[in-house]
């Protein structure tokens, strides 16, 4: 993990995570996917893979090494459900064209108000 923007989210605030991708073959799919894990809102977890994406654009080649930065809205991926503030943890992996998973990636725990 290279950087949080913050270990305690404000309602209508984001969160900004950046993280070091590297890849030996340089070939890793665009889809990241995101996990959010909770201490007591189990309803707000969620595994995703719709919203999360590494440019095409990004040139696949061998011994990659570059940055990603995921942004998570308030309203949309961490707002709580049960209507009372939670702790949680996120984690991000991808996949490369072969169908070999990445080592995860978790977040210190972020507590959302």
């Amino acid at each position: 993990m290279n950087s949080i923007s913050t270990t305690v989210v404000t309602q209508g605030s984001d969160l900004v995570i950046k993280f070091r991708l590297t890849d030996k073959e340089g070939d890793f799919n665009d889809t990241i996917w995101v996990k959010k894990e909770t201490t007591s809102c189990l309803s707000s977890d969620f595994i995703d893979s719709t919203k999360y994406t590494i440019p095409k654009e990004i040139p696949r080649k061998n011994n990659f090494d570059g940055e990603v930065t995921i942004t998570l809205f308030y309203p949309i991926d961490l707002q709580p459900f049960c209507n009372k503030a939670d702790t949680a943890v996120f984690s991000f992996w991808i996949k490369d064209a072969k169908g070999n998973q990445s080592d995860t990636t978790k977040t210190e725990p972020i507590i959302i108000q």
